[in-house]
């Protein structure tokens, strides 16, 4: 599209690569993001705790 735009393909190229980056840049953003917020909820859960915040109710087997 953008060659048919611009009629040039070396601003086509450069487009084409930018909005490429763009991309990159943002999905790994994203998958740092959903990794950081795996780990704080794993790390909630091994205290002891649900993800909200709530403590498990212990009950006593007689």
């Amino acid at each position: 599209m953008v060659y048919f735009a611009s009629h040039s393909p070396r601003v086509a190229v450069v487009t084409t690569l930018a909005c490429s980056l763009l991309l990159q840049a943002c999905y790994f953003g994203r998958l740092l993001f959903l990794i950081r917020q795996s780990s704080r909820a794993r790390g909630t859960r091994q205290r002891g705790q649900h993800v909200n915040g709530s403590r498990k109710a212990r009950v006593s087997v007689v």
